[in-house]
């Protein structure tokens, strides 16, 4: 189907004026194409590789997991700390039954410093959670946790910079 190059009013075939506006058609006004219709497509530009972690300007590719960006609105990093009630539970008994049994039993004592040895390592091995948090139109999402901030800003800042160039 041709259109007007003036007015953009469809031309009849056969036609050598627009019956719209009444510019001449001319062959170049005549030619368009289903891809004139559409708008140019961007090529697919990458802005983080991992071994499972893929930002580019059109996806998100968390290993079998695809998020399109064109409905990503922001994003932003997201710190959980977990609980540490457990470990510090576990070295206060470790403490009262090392109290307990100083003057009691040998045993008793090895128990109770085993108890604060199981405490400290289990508090010491609790890390914080980093999260990619993802904002779209039906709310947010935690898409990628890793133990590791600085790989978690570095996913954020891929993703920031393919939100801009999507403009």
């Amino acid at each position: 189907m041709a259109f007007c190059s003036s007015c953009g009013a469809n031309i009849p075939s056969g036609s050598g004026f627009c019956n719209s506006c009444g510019q001449s058609v001319t062959p170049q006004a005549t030619t368009t194409s289903a891809a004139a219709a559409q708008p140019a497509r961007i090529a697919e530009q990458a802005f983080f590789k991992s071994d499972d972690v893929l930002v580019t300007n059109t996806r998100l590719v968390k290993g079998n997991e695809t998020f399109a960006m064109s409905g990503v609105t922001s994003v932003r990093a997201h710190t959980e700390v977990p609980s540490k009630k457990g470990p510090i539970i576990v070295m206060v008994v470790g403490v009262l039954v090392l109290l307990g049994s100083l003057r009691a039993s040998l045993g008793g004592a090895l128990v109770g410093v085993a108890l604060i040895g199981l405490g400290i390592w289990w508090f010491r091995s609790i890390k914080n959670i980093h999260y990619v948090r993802l904002v779209t139109a039906s709310g947010e999402r935690d898409a990628i946790g890793n133990v590791d901030g600085e790989y978690i800003a570095k996913i954020v800042a891929a993703i920031s910079q393919a939100i801009i160039h999507r403009g």
